[in-house]
């Protein structure tokens, strides 16, 4: 336990969250990180926003990093110009919309990663009160937006990450071995979609761009990978469709 609790002090930590259109939620979630305080900066990406965004974090300016897109680049995009920015050994990438985000969440993100137990975490928000703790590398797991890296490993693919949108955690997971990816549980944690965070029409839409720019990044895994990642995008559509707007 000792050998543990020097490596958790050895590494610094950087949360990187890419925010688009957020007004609603991005203070909820910057609130949380900067409470749990496990990070030693807090980057947030305002990739092109038209509403209210700039507005929300510009009341956190003391508190934390805020980059500005002049217009929508896309997430990768994004989470690119985070890890550029970010000084920590060890990123965690978090959504902008977040509820219940606490202190062990984020504590169970980098445990894996502070112990090398895994080069890659991903975090799976989950109903309280199951006891299992690792899962399967689900799509849920593979496109969720709660992960953690060493920012060493993440420096060879940011050119390809930067035009991939929607589709960089796919093409991440494609890129790192699987015997080191550690997928973990974050009970209690509400990750909100897209129906609950904008009109019918607007959600279809994202839905369906998201599943398209996850093709896309599929396409570039080794072929062994491609047919489970390209039915991971498959799924995505029908996650939009059940918004009940498609034929």
């Amino acid at each position: 336990m000792a050998h543990s609790k020097v490596r958790n002090d050895a590494l610094s930590v950087s949360v990187i969250i890419a925010a688009y259109n957020e007004q609603r939620f991005i203070a909820q979630t910057v609130e949380s990180v900067l409470r749990a305080e496990v990070a030693q900066e807090v980057i947030v990406v305002d990739d092109g926003s038209t509403d209210g965004t700039a507005m929300v974090l510009a009341e956190y300016s003391r508190h934390i990093t805020v980059v500005t897109h002049p217009f929508n680049r896309g997430k990768g995009a994004a989470l690119v110009t985070g890890v550029r920015r970010a000084t920590g050994d060890v990123v965690v990438f978090c959504d902008a919309h977040l509820l219940g985000l606490e202190r062990h969440h984020l504590l169970t993100l980098l445990e894996p990663l502070k112990t090398d137990l895994a080069d890659v975490t991903l975090g799976v928000a989950a109903r309280a009160g199951k006891r299992e703790r690792i899962l399967r590398l689900t799509p849920t797991a593979i496109l969720t937006g709660q992960r953690a890296y060493h920012r060493k490993h993440l420096m060879p693919w940011l050119a390809e990450m930067e035009s991939l949108g929607y589709g960089v955690e796919t093409f991440l997971h494609t890129r790192h071995v699987r015997g080191r990816t550690r997928v973990v549980r974050m009970p209690g944690l509400v990750h909100l979609t897209k129906r609950h965070k904008s009109p019918p029409a607007v959600a279809i839409e994202c839905y369906l761009r998201e599943a398209r720019e996850i093709a896309r990044a599929a396409s570039k895994a080794q072929p062994f990978r491609r047919v489970a990642l390209v039915r991971t995008a498959r799924r995505v559509i029908v996650l939009g469709r059940r918004l009940g707007l498609s034929d």
